[in-house]
């Protein structure tokens, strides 16, 4: 299962949702999920993430044809805490590609059950059309704003337009409404109804503020407030659910 959070918008939480949502799965699985970085450059999954990275994305992509095994493929990833594995980019790199982003999601396909790709914020290029192309369900993150709800309904108009399976995941997407703390008008609230409703996108989670995510620091599952949990733990049976519509 490829599970795309995706968004043009950057600065809507893409990141802390792709790392929560893999530790939700993994969480319950006892493992068998991995995040992982699909963004044309270096983006910011290796600083959210627990623990120092020696290796990522980019030297996964240039040795996947090399990897024979779990162990092998281990020295690429990061460990948490919720059992997730995660590979981001540990130091600057050149950037993904359509190819890179094949390449790295069909061997991790191979090792783990659930792939959480984090995506970037340029919907034309080469790694995200990748990502498209490994993805089953999309899951859209938005604030209680303007813009992020924009670039939503923007992601979905771009999939319509390009068809077949990339018009599936739209939909099918599944939207994450995250309060990020900061006050929003109920003129505001009322114009995300309309927008989400508008861009038939009616699966759509709320996500409470988190202290812990407003830190911008490193996301620990253990560190969330329960009711946090909770709704990314209907997320991910949303998630569930979908793919298995899909299957049947």
């Amino acid at each position: 299962m490829g599970v795309l959070v995706a968004n043009p918008k950057g600065g809507v939480g893409k990141t802390p949702s792709a790392l929560i949502l893999g530790g939700v799965f993994a969480n319950v699985r006892g493992g068998q999920s991995v995040v992982y970085e699909v963004t044309d450059d270096a983006g910011s999954l290796a600083v959210r993430a627990e623990g120092p990275m020696t290796a990522g994305v980019a030297e996964l992509a240039r040795d996947a044809g090399e990897i024979r095994g779990a162990g092998q493929l281990a020295s690429y990833t990061t460990q948490q805490t919720s059992y997730a594995a995660v590979i981001g980019a540990p130091r600057d790199r050149n950037p993904l590609g359509y190819e890179d982003v094949q390449r790295v999601s069909d061997i991790l396909g191979f090792f783990y059950p659930v792939r959480v790709m984090d995506s970037g914020n340029q919907l034309s290029s080469g790694a995200m059309y990748g990502a498209l192309a490994r993805a089953d369900v999309l899951v859209i993150p938005v604030l209680e704003a303007i813009d992020s709800v924009s670039s939503a309904a923007q992601l979905t108009r771009y999939l319509r337009r390009l068809g077949g399976a990339a018009a599936q995941l739209a939909e099918g997407a599944i939207v994450l409404r995250i309060d990020d703390g900061r006050p929003a008008s109920a003129e505001i609230r009322s114009y995300v109804d309309d927008a989400l409703a508008s861009a038939g996108l009616r699966d759509v989670h709320r996500i409470p503020y988190d202290p812990h995510i407003a830190e911008r620091s490193t996301i620990t599952l253990g560190k969330l407030r329960p009711a946090t949990v909770e709704a990314y733990t209907y997320a991910a049976a949303a998630v569930t659910h979908r793919l298995n519509s899909l299957v049947n």
